[in-house]
């Protein structure tokens, strides 16, 4: 029972984080189309690398986790 509890934590942690990303990538692309990279170069920078570093962190992690198997 207890296992079963902590796979369901783990996967609904998994899809609320994905949600999150889905959302972040949603907001970048609707900020570059209207503009407001233009005007916000600090907003611009931080966003940009956020969603870099953090799509980098997965695909590092998706490749040792595919290299192991």
């Amino acid at each position: 029972m207890k296992g079963q509890l902590v796979a369901i934590l783990l996967v609904a942690g998994v899809l609320v984080c994905f949600a999150a990303y889905c959302y972040a990538i949603f907001d970048w692309v609707t900020d570059y189309q209207t503009g407001v990279y233009q005007r916000e170069h600090f907003e611009a920078f931080y966003e940009t690398s956020a969603l870099a570093l953090y799509t980098l962190l997965g695909f590092r992690f998706m490749n040792k986790r595919m290299n192991s198997l």
